[in-house]
């Protein structure tokens, strides 16, 4: 087990050009989409934990505060910001997988990405993915557009990707690609576009789309489990919300007529700040209150 600026790496068992899949909240997800996937993936694949990043090192808990919990006897915990990354061996699919999940550092980014470049690509990953949940200009009434970009045009031909064109400010993600970049790490990413007006801690249908865009990637089918049902469920929370509401009822429409028009979206903001969105009224506020469960 080695322990170097504050990353606890275990012993691997051999893996077959794993597949790597990375996800953080922060910049480059909105509420806990992408880390939504990537936990359903360690959940459903029975993978193992391998290493874990001291948040001592890299996090402003007055910024990224850690969390109290009550466990079945009631009694109190604290759980920290977590970085953490988990194999599964897949004998069943043409890859093994390593998920790399966790909260976008506050400190030390250069130090933080080098460091976690070096382990990811000591694997000599087949191909290293990170998924990305941006607001988009899109309507809760249709499917979740998923886009992906590469900057490497072999890729990007393999997959169906556009190229990734962004140029501006980047999140944890950006300084990743570049230090695997520089590794030789083959990299896409995909890029899920969240109703705008629907800032919300969880939007299972936006999970359920990036698992669902995944197959070609990693090789195997994800269970996606009762995402079907929590997206349902989730809908109709939204449809509640704005029922009865004719401003609303216009934005939507506006939104639906508009739908599958614009740009693909992935490529512009793959690992930065989303183009123009039309403006959300105020009125969508109490939607995003209710569900918060504000109301």
């Amino acid at each position: 087990m080695a322990f170097v600026d504050g990353f606890n790496l275990s012993a691997l068992p051999p893996l077959r050009s794993p597949v790597v899949v990375m996800a953080f909240t922060g910049w480059s997800d909105t509420g806990t989409v992408t880390t939504d996937a990537g936990l359903r993936l360690i959940e459903t694949c029975g993978a193992e934990r391998f290493l874990s990043i001291d948040p001592e090192d890299y996090h402003v808990f007055t910024e990224n505060r850690p969390l109290v919990k009550l466990d079945d006897e009631g009694q109190r915990s604290i759980e920290w910001p977590r970085n953490e990354a988990y194999f599964a061996a897949l004998p069943d699919a043409p890859h093994d997988l390593v998920v790399v999940v966790g909260a976008e550092p506050n400190l030390r980014w250069r130090t933080f990405s080098e460091r976690l470049a070096e382990v990811v690509a000591g694997l000599s990953p087949s191909l290293v993915c990170t998924l990305v949940a941006r607001p988009a200009a899109t309507p809760h009434t249709r499917p979740i557009p998923v886009s992906g970009s590469s900057a490497d045009p072999l890729l990007a031909a393999r997959f169906g990707l556009g190229p990734s064109m962004y140029q501006g400010p980047t999140g944890i993600i950006g300084v990743l690609h570049d230090a695997l970049r520089r590794r030789g790490a083959p990299l896409i990413s995909l890029a899920a576009g969240v109703p705008h007006y629907l800032n919300v801690d969880e939007n299972p249908l936006a999970t359920r789309a990036l698992l669902e865009a995944l197959p070609p990637v990693v090789g195997f089918t994800p269970d996606l489990g009762d995402l079907e049902e929590q997206g349902k469920r989730f809908l109709a929370r939204v449809e509640e919300a704005s029922r009865g509401d004719e401003q609303i009822g216009q934005y939507v429409t506006m939104l639906e007529e508009n739908y599958g028009q614009t740009p693909e979206f992935a490529a512009a903001f793959d690992e930065g700040e989303p183009g123009d969105l039309p403006p959300a009224a105020d009125i969508l506020r109490d939607v995003e209150d209710f569900l918060r469960g504000t109301q």
